[in-house]
């Protein structure tokens, strides 16, 4: 992904940049915003040390930048469905 940028709340959990990029040089799975919001994207994927974690973006599609303002430990439902995916 070019041009990403993180808030200050992407960190609140203890995730940082470096492990957002992790997760996006292996398997991901992207979906659109479950809450149905517009223009934003949740992934679920690993970071480099096998942490599952759970981003979620706002992309603008009149300049393409990302900005990234959560990260979190998945679920154990959403841990599931990334397994599931991976097989």
């Amino acid at each position: 992904m070019d041009d990403v940028t993180f808030t200050e709340s992407a960190f609140h959990h203890g995730f940082m940049e470096s492990d957002f990029h992790e997760m996006l040089a292996g398997y991901y799975i992207k979906i659109r915003s479950r809450r149905g919001l517009y223009d934003i994207y949740e992934i679920f994927g690993q970071n480099l040390a096998g942490d599952y974690i759970h981003a979620i973006y706002r992309r603008d599609k009149a300049t393409k930048p990302i900005k990234v303002f959560h990260m979190n430990t998945m679920t154990a439902a959403d841990q599931r469905r990334y397994k599931k995916g991976k097989r």
